[in-house]
């Protein structure tokens, strides 16, 4: 009978373990990213007023990023079958600081779509590198075919030497989009401008406000029992839905990559209207 017991315990300690590797594997990367897009994007933020005033950096930078956030959490509240009650993509309210919302309404007791609210507060995050590959595709041929795509691995996250190895994979690829940008067939001058106004503007959408943090966390909790129930069911035939994981962890890593050269490209936005900013003053 205590064998049996310490088995069945260690079974479901096995359970809890490869549902957090699962959770950590697929969406730790996305959210460390999204978290520092948060602070880069809002000193950039912050920065663009000083220089430009509310108005101005609204209709000029603001409109745009806000456009493809709030269209981010429309696109997968559809796929996820809430309902939107309504949406505004940019209409800035003086008095609240909103500059735009979608409300939707959903069944608490489908849980496809009460999980689906993860995804509905991440939707910003996905939706907008999404855009920005399809728009350095559209205006550079840019593909990641030909590019180094780091594997995002459990092992990659927690060893020094595997951290090196994406490191130097996302340098590499810095170097490859700089070449395809700068030297490339497609590259134009007006491209290159368009595009780094598009890494600015879109790169700042891909953040979580207060409240997408909040709609996600309760999507989590669903998202989390699922994949335990899951696991629960299947962990004792092998640790395929790991492997599955990581596949699909990979396939996010180009992304990565993109999310990375918005925060860049808005860390550098941030430090130049700094400067002007003290300059003016």
């Amino acid at each position: 009978m205590e064998e049996i017991l310490i088995t069945v315990l260690n079974y479901l300690l096995d359970v809890v373990t490869a549902t957090l590797l699962q959770l950590l594997v697929l969406f730790g990367p996305l959210l460390l990213l999204a978290f520092l897009m948060n602070l880069v994007a809002g000193q950039a933020e912050k920065n663009g007023i000083r220089v430009f005033g509310m108005k101005v950096y609204l209709w000029v930078f603001g409109w745009l990023g806000t456009s493809v956030h709030e269209t981010g959490h429309a696109v997968f509240a559809l796929i996820f079958g809430h309902r939107i009650i309504e949406i505004k993509l940019f209409s800035p309210d003086p008095k609240t600081g909103t500059l735009g919302y979608v409300k939707h309404e959903y069944n608490s007791k489908n849980i496809y779509q009460a999980s689906g609210n993860f995804f509905i507060g991440l939707g910003p995050i996905l939706f907008g590198t999404l855009l920005l590959y399809l728009l350095s595709r559209l205006l550079f041929s840019f593909s990641f075919s030909n590019m180094v795509i780091p594997s995002f691995t459990f092992d990659s996250l927690t060893g020094l030497s595997s951290l090196k190895a994406i490191a130097s994979g996302i340098a590499d690829n810095f170097r490859s989009y700089v070449n395809i940008v700068f030297t490339g067939e497609q590259s134009k001058w007006w491209k290159i401008l368009l595009l780094i106004y598009l890494l600015y503007a879109i790169g700042s959408s891909i953040t979580l406000s207060g409240p997408d943090v909040r709609g996600s966390a309760r999507g989590f909790l669903f998202l989390t029992g699922i994949l335990l129930a899951f696991n629960l069911a299947t962990l004792w035939i092998g640790g395929f839905t790991l492997e599955f994981f990581r596949y699909i962890s990979a396939w996010f890593s180009g992304f990565y990559f993109l999310i990375i050269l918005a925060m860049m490209v808005n860390l550098v936005f941030a430090i130049l209207l700094g400067a002007i900013a003290r300059m003016k003053k």
